[in-house]
């Protein structure tokens, strides 16, 4: 009997899950962070990601050391999130995928990453808006 409520709580809310979604009109709103470099601050090691244009970012390791590649360009996503919060990720052709949700008020920065091998990991640091010499 609990089996078979949980199986129709489950398809009801799925149903309605794909009811919501489908007739969603929110859509993206994309940052105005075009242009700017971040710093990525994780206390060993850094990386410098520039927002090259609205759909390219490029990032490069400027401190310490880090198993993987040092540098590349890669497609991204972002969303405002509230303000001053934004969300960016990317999928690097090394298979390592990032999502960073970056308070530039705070300066709080926490990156969610895969490996692409089953290795999940978080990384909080700090970020910080480079600005021009």
């Amino acid at each position: 009997m609990y089996i078979m409520r949980a199986l129709l709580v489950a398809i009801l809310c799925l149903f309605s899950v794909n009811l919501i979604a489908g007739n969603s009109k929110a859509k993206n709103v994309v940052p105005n962070i075009v242009g700017k470099t971040y710093l990525y601050d994780y206390g060993s090691y850094a990386y410098e990601i520039t927002i090259t244009s609205k759909e390219t970012l490029h990032w490069a390791l400027v401190k310490g050391s880090f198993e993987g590649p040092s540098t590349g360009s890669n497609p991204y996503v972002a969303s405002r999130i509230a303000k001053n919060i934004i969300y960016l990720s990317w999928k690097e052709e090394s298979g390592y995928q990032f999502y960073n949700l970056m308070n530039l008020k705070t300066g709080e920065l926490t990156t969610h990453a895969d490996t692409g091998e089953k290795n999940l990991f978080v990384n909080v640091g700090v970020i910080s808006l480079k600005t021009s010499e």
